[in-house]
């Protein structure tokens, strides 16, 4: 949060997502992980997950080297550890996955000269169906995964529940003027767990590298993974 007030970022607007995607960019530049997900927060200290194609050690060079003190205070450079991710992933294999997703479609604006804009997969499809008709939140959202996590072949979904949901304020960038501006607009947040199964290995490593869904740069989207089996996150 210091950093966001010294870096000038408007803290009744910014979110955590955004603060972050702000940090990480000033510390490691294009290098930055992405997708990337908070997946502890205690004692004031967050601990977050992220894939990027540089080792940890690369990381903290190019932060020590390059990126504002400002960011460099805001996180433990000593605490980094990294791993290496399989270079190849065998078909069939299974694996339990939890993902932070915000599931939406991007429909063009009606009106001549409208900008398109997203809309919560949910509410899209009781528009499309009617009042008269009941449609199952969770339902919509599995659908929508079992397509984003078969993208290319890429893996095929097994079983999947939501285990989180809320609505989320976000703060994005407006850049459809002459000048882009922090705006606050407010999206789906779902975290979903189940199984999967790699059904093509390359299209697989190309997945979790890209990650799941829109809004990935901001702490959405991406898969993580432990064994089929594994109770324990």
């Amino acid at each position: 949060m210091r950093f966001a007030v010294r870096s000038g970022l408007n803290l009744r607007i910014a979110d955590g997502g955004y603060i972050l995607h702000a940090a990480l960019r000033a510390l490691f530049g294009d290098a930055a992980p992405l997708p990337f997900v908070v997946h502890d927060c205690r004692a004031r200290r967050l601990t977050l997950f992220g894939y990027t194609l540089c080792s940890h050690r690369e990381l903290v060079d190019r932060a020590r080297a390059t990126a504002d003190p400002l960011a460099t205070s805001a996180v433990d450079l000593e605490s980094i550890c990294s791993k290496p991710m399989p270079d190849t992933w065998r078909s069939g294999a299974s694996y339990h996955f939890e993902t932070r997703v915000c599931p939406v479609v991007r429909i063009s604006g009606r009106a001549a000269g409208e900008k398109p804009r997203e809309v919560d997969l949910f509410i899209h499809r009781c528009l499309r169906v009617g009042p008269d008709t009941f449609v199952d939140r969770q339902a919509v959202y599995r659908e929508w995964l079992a397509g984003e996590l078969g993208r290319g072949g890429a893996a095929r979904m097994r079983d999947a529940r939501m285990v989180r949901f809320r609505r989320q304020s976000l703060a994005r960038r407006d850049r459809s003027g002459s000048q882009s501006r922090l705006e606050r607009c407010e999206r789906p947040d779902a975290t979903v767990e189940g199984l999967l199964e790699v059904a093509s290995p390359a299209a697989f490593a190309a997945l979790l590298r890209r990650g799941v869904g829109r809004h990935r740069a901001f702490g959405f989207g991406m898969l993580l993974l432990r064994p089929a089996g594994d109770g324990h996150a």
